[in-house]
Parts: structure tokens; C-alpha cells; sequence
């Protein structure tokens, strides 16, 4: 079965300077945070060169996604594409953590390609700059002034929390709990 994010880098790691080009283009696979996501199905790209160094190879490429989410705003629906540029070190005795590893002359990219995804989805999309948030007809505003002018009992609910208004605790158990 064939592992399109692995790169064959012995012949390369003999000759400090020399090139490899990637040209990769797979299926995106679910990568996720809190507020946003890559598209599954969608094309992912890392195109670019891999150039053999002295101990290791240097990754110079552009990572491409498409992701979506749910604006800061509005919580409508966002989409995006997102390019993001690679320069990234591999060896095969990494001397520090942040350097990726060669394992029998192979160069995995599927763990600097995740990493990278995660790190560049939106933390907080935006449907546009100037989103002016919730729509005023589905989700009514009220002033400080007229918040404190009105009666407890005579504010207008929010409907985004009309589901806590069904809630009901019993407190008629007055028996003494043991535990």
C-alpha cells in the first residue's frame, strides 16, 4: 500500500545538496480544534523540495487546506483555504525534539503535516471583517440602561436560552441526606 506522505531520503542524505521535489495531493483527513476543522474529502497539497544537508534534509514547501467553521460572531457557517509555508529540518539522530525524525532512509511527513494543520486552522473565523454579529431579528438586544430600567420579570428573554426556562429542580426534599 502505498504511503504518499513518505519520502525516500537516503540517496539524497549522501549527496549534501541535492533536491527531491513534492508534489503530493491527498484526501484530508479530519484534523480538528475547538472552532474549526479541515474538510474531509478535500485536497491537501505539500508541494515544494526536500534538500539534502549535512546530518539531515531541509523540508522547503506550502502546505494547502481547505477548513470550516462557525463564526465568532454570527456562528454561521465559514469556509476557507489556508496555504501555509514549510521549513522544517529532519535527521536521522534528531538532536532536539522540535526536529523531525529519518527512520531506514524515509522522511514521514504525516506528523509535520498534522502539526502544521493544527497550528494554522483559525482559532476564531470570521464570516467577514466586518461581521456585525448576531442577526438583531432572531436574537433581540437590549441596552444596559433599559435592562436596568425594566423589572426583573419584565426583561425580554433570550431565546438562546429559552431551554433553560424548562428546567426545573425539586427542592421539596427536606430529608437529611446521609452519605
Amino acid at each position: 500500500m502505498a504511503r504518499p506522505l513518505v519520502v525516500r531520503v537516503g540517496d539524497l542524505l549522501r549527496e549534501p545538496g541535492s533536491r527531491r521535489p513534492i508534489d503530493i495531493a491527498i484526501d484530508a483527513e479530519r484534523i480538528e480544534t475547538s472552532a474549526a476543522s479541515t474538510i474531509p474529502g478535500t485536497p491537501l497539497t505539500l508541494r515544494g523540495d526536500v534538500v539534502a544537508m549535512a546530518g539531515g534534509v531541509e523540508v522547503i514547501a506550502t502546505l494547502g487546506f481547505d477548513w470550516y467553521g462557525a463564526c465568532r460572531r454570527c456562528l454561521d457557517d465559514v469556509t476557507g483555504h489556508t496555504d501555509v509555508p514549510v521549513r522544517e529540518i529532519a535527521q536521522r539522530d534528531p538532536i532536539d525534539e522540535e526536529i523531525y525524525a529519518i527512520d531506514d532512509d524515509l522522511l514521514d511527513l504525516r506528523p509535520l503535516v498534522e502539526e502544521l494543520v493544527l497550528a494554522n486552522l483559525p482559532l476564531a473565523p470570521l464570516c467577514r471583517q466586518d461581521c456585525p454579529g448576531p442577526d438583531p431579528e432572531r436574537f433581540p438586544a437590549s441596552s444596559e440602561a433599559e435592562l436596568d430600567a425594566a423589572a426583573p420579570d419584565e426583561r425580554p428573554p433570550d431565546p438562546r436560552w429559552a431551554a433553560l426556562a424548562e428546567l426545573h429542580f425539586d427542592d421539596d426534599d427536606d430529608t437529611e441526606r446521609g452519605d
